[in-house]
């Protein structure tokens, strides 16, 4: 009797093999893969700061409130401070998921001509200023002549908007001068280095409520903007984009730790304008 009963054990079992098989690989069984991470490539142009710690506490907001919302994916920031390495980075056989910058004139090359995807854009426009001393005889930038005109960064967004308003107005042979931060060109001016600088919007406003005249401005072009890789589906940039103008009522906090108002659409034809302006 008990060696029947162990026999009939032993069939039960050779019968629910193929089921208890089944059942371990059965799809509801299977834990989903987790979502691959994505690269984040951020450059804040031309400014004094150079602490890479400081820049990734900055967007690590930004990175939690994007992988919260987008699959549950998780965001690495890499911040790159020269304008040529993060350039360079962003067409490299790696190309970054997600790309942040400032000099919205190299942006604009990347979508043109690498691929990348307009997402959000600041939605007040990029103006530079030309700024004079207050007691400079310099009324209008028809009366540069031969002034010493101080400018960031080559590759800066600042330089290649100035330098596109100055072709614009026909002044032909314009003395100018690099320094490589913004910051630097007020001191240039006020040192009389320079009889004119070019800023940004920012130093603009403090340079005149200091006192100092604002010459004239350019043209306003699209500002900062966040840009998908060329690799990204069409339909998760659709989806990102949302959660991004989302922010505007959900997560007002982060953009304003960021200088943000508020994201717009970015257009793909915002970033052709700018070149045309630019003649890049």
């Amino acid at each position: 009797m008990k060696k029947n009963e162990t026999r009939r054990r032993l069939c039960a079992s050779i019968a629910l093999a193929p089921w208890l098989a089944h059942a371990a690989v059965s799809p509801d069984a299977v834990k989903k893969p987790a979502a691959p991470n994505w690269r984040l490539l951020i450059n804040e142009a031309v400014t004094g700061e150079t602490n890479i710690f400081l820049l990734t506490s900055r967007y690590q907001p930004l990175a939690d409130y994007l992988g919260q919302h987008v699959k549950g994916r998780v965001v690495g920031i890499e911040p790159v401070v020269d304008i040529r390495r993060f350039m360079s980075l962003a067409q490299g056989e790696s190309k970054p998921d997600l790309v942040f910058g400032k000099s919205v004139n190299q942006l604009a090359k990347l979508v043109r001509d690498h691929g990348y995807q307009p997402l959000v854009r600041r939605a007040d426009p990029y103006k530079a200023a030309f700024i004079v001393e207050k007691s400079s005889p310099i009324r209008s930038l028809a009366e540069i002549g031969q002034a010493r005109i101080v400018m960031p960064d080559e590759f800066a967004a600042t330089t290649a908007v100035a330098r596109a308003e100055l072709k614009r107005l026909n002044i032909a042979n314009p003395i100018v001068m690099h320094v490589r931060y913004q910051e630097a060109v007020e001191q240039q001016v006020k040192s009389g280095m320079g009889q004119v600088g070019v800023v940004n919007p920012t130093i603009a406003r403090k340079w005149a409520a200091d006192g100092g005249r604002i010459l004239a401005e350019t043209q306003p072009v699209v500002n900062w903007s966040l840009l998908a890789g060329p690799g990204m589906g069409a339909e998760t940039a659709t989806q990102l984009r949302d959660v991004l103008l989302a922010m505007n009522k959900q997560a007002t906090s982060v953009l304003g730790s960021l200088g943000i108002k508020e994201w717009a659409r970015a257009e793909r034809q915002d970033y052709l304008a700018l070149l045309d302006y630019t003649r890049e």
